[in-house]
């Protein structure tokens, strides 16, 4: 079990109020890696060293783009419980029904958006039990063009509990439960297959050592079909628990252009769209700008990630433009203050140098982690008359999340057209909240990295070569009716009709407890609307940015394939963007062992 800013990770119960962790015995992860996006199955292995029945829970990590797709807990016996999606208090209903009645059961439930909690019930003395997680997510981008980056948490092998001690005698656990040190399976196994649509050119594992193996999977059934050097396959077997995060590195000819591959359902009539690119312009920058640089100095910030954001600061500090740009540096923790108490000053040679000393000078020295509180202040702060980048560096988790989304949110709401507000992020360190940052720089118009310099680009939309719903609805609206549709129908009350008085207090009614006995009629059924010519996600796409990847999906209704889908956008100053990209159609080989997706994804 561990404990990183309160929050658990590891399979654990309550015995005597106290957290008592329970042997991880092994885990393994497969992941199936196309282009951008991977499908990660993730089998962890616990035993119940204790000589009675517990209620355990699990805590695990998930980043907050990903999206989990099946839940499955594995008995000794073989039996899989797969989990469903159910409302909230219906599901625990449930769950507390089967473990009154002495069955196992789980019952997971978000959190916070990267973090989910599952609650597994009822696990017998001696007995094992096997947690089958799959989610799919996003890759991110690597240092080199055409590069992305797969990595695991380290949290997913971490062995928490007393190792079984190695002992020539049986074990006394039904099952041979624990797995002795000279039992020659190892506790970690990792297995990723790579498939590209252009040839791969480089594959690195900068965190570990790892066998790498090019060329699709003889297992296969059109293995002799497919390209060889657009597939690979990589593995890693260890006897110990990952000590840091598990970090791949794939590079493949044109990963950064823009590209847009569709995939035909195997049984339904929908087709599966994948847009990206790395866009690549310049805009003129924007003049009048106010720089704030907000970051955190709380206590965990000590050491190597406070040297870090000062690193970054630096460079950061002498990227701005010259012009007429306004800067400030905020610092917080459990308070907040600025370098500048009356507000942020002129960008100059004086006022770069006095920034870097302070700088140079900074130390993790504020305390707690109250970033909803800075964020107020700093938009209480700001220059009205101009647009506002602000830029936020921390390694934390706000535990009011909903405030602090809810802060940034209100300031780019409230912000005037020609004085927008823009909030990117910086995390630092393997805890920094993916909820937290992504969120703050989704609302707020900005990229989880660096701040950009250029203006915006809004007001994006995709063509996906189908009608939307609501180009239908205008359509149907604007079409005449057809006369011979409709039919006149009296009005009630009018000409000819008498209308009926209700006579609420009738002397005649002698039993006012006296009720129909005709039973009520049954409800109408449930009619739910036809799936709409296209689903997008993300469903608003809020800006484009010089060098930060663009990724959108669509499900289009109907087999046809589209030749091409097109972007359109408007920049600040008016001008506007249209980029058609040509479709191709995904042959590539389906993973034989992908898992069932039991549960509809519980984020986008």
């Amino acid at each position: 079990m561990s404990l990183f800013h309160g929050q658990i990770y590891g399979l654990y119960y309550v015995y005597q109020h106290r957290f008592v962790s329970l042997p991880l015995l092994g885990v393994r992860a497969e992941a199936s890696i196309k282009e951008l996006a991977a499908q990660v199955k993730l089998t962890q292995t616990y035993g119940n060293d204790a000589g009675f029945p517990i209620e355990a829970k699990y805590t695990f990590p998930i980043p907050a783009r990903a999206s989990v797709c099946s839940f499955v807990m594995i008995k000794q016996d073989g039996t899989r419980v797969v989990g469903s999606v159910l409302e909230k208090q219906e599901a625990r209903e449930t769950y507390e029904t089967a473990v009154a009645q002495g069955q196992q059961a789980s019952l997971a439930e978000q959190q916070t958006p990267d973090v989910f909690q599952v609650s597994v019930g009822n696990i017998p003395p001696n007995e094992q039990v096997q947690i089958e997680l799959v989610y799919a997510t996003e890759l991110s981008e690597d240092e080199e063009n055409d590069s992305i980056r797969f990595h695991l948490p380290v949290h997913i092998g971490a062995r928490y509990g007393h190792a079984p001690q190695s002992t020539p005698t049986p074990f006394p656990f039904r099952g041979s439960v624990f797995i002795s040190s000279s039992s020659p399976t190892p506790f970690l196994t990792l297995a990723m297959s790579v498939e590209a649509i252009a040839p791969i050119a480089k594959i690195g594992c900068p965190s570990h050592s790892v066998s790498t193996e090019l060329g699709p999977d003889p297992k296969f059934p059109n293995f002799k079909e497919l390209p060889f050097s657009n597939y690979a396959r990589v593995s890693l077997s260890s006897d110990s628990p990952l000590d840091k995060d598990f970090v791949l590195t794939i590079k493949s000819a044109g990963l950064d252009t823009p590209r847009c591959v569709a995939e035909l359902h195997p049984a339904h009539d929908t087709v599966a769209m994948g847009l990206t690119l790395v866009p690549r312009f310049k805009l003129p920058e924007v003049s009048r700008q106010e720089f704030v640089f907000m970051v955190d100095r709380s206590g965990s910030m000590g050491g190597k990630r406070i040297e870090a954001a000062r690193k970054a600061l630096v460079v950061m500090l002498r990227a701005l433009p010259h012009e007429n740009s306004l800067f400030q540096i905020m610092s917080f923790g459990s308070r907040s203050s600025s370098l500048w108490p009356h507000g942020s000053k002129p960008y100059n040679q004086e006022t770069l140098e006095e920034a870097t000393r302070h700088v140079d000078s900074m130390r993790a020295d504020y305390g707690g982690t109250e970033i909803a509180a800075a964020l107020q202040n700093c938009f209480g702060a700001r220059k009205t008359d101009r647009p506002l980048s602000l830029l936020v560096l921390t390694d934390g988790d706000a535990w009011d999340l909903d405030r602090v989304l809810g802060e940034v949110k209100d300031a780019v709401a409230g912000a005037p057209k020609d004085a927008y507000v823009r909030v990117s992020v910086l995390g630092i360190g393997n805890s920094a909240s993916t909820a937290m940052c992504e969120g703050m720089a989704r609302v707020g118009n900005g990229v989880c990295m660096m701040a950009a310099k250029a203006p915006p680009i809004s007001d994006i939309s995709v063509d996906w070569g189908r009608p939307s719903s609501e180009t239908k609805e205008k359509e149907k609206q604007s079409t005449p009716p057809d006369d011979d549709d409709f039919e006149m129908v009296e009005e009630i009350g009018g000409k000819g009709k008498t209308k009926k008085t209700l006579n609420i207090f009738d002397e005649s009614v002698d039993d006012l407890m006296d009720v129909d006995p005709t039973p009520a009629p049954p409800p109408p059924a449930v009619v739910l609307s036809d799936f709409p010519p296209v689903q997008q996600a993300p469903f608003k796409i809020h800006n484009l940015f010089p060098n930060i990847r663009l990724n959108v999906y669509a499900i289009l209704q109907g087999k046809t394939v589209p030749k091409t889908v097109t972007i359109r956008g408007t920049t600040a100053g008016g001008a506007s963007i249209e980029l058609p990209i040509t479709v191709a159609l995904s042959h590539l080989q389906k993973h034989p062992r992908r898992a069932p997706c039991h549960a509809r994804p519980c984020r986008a």
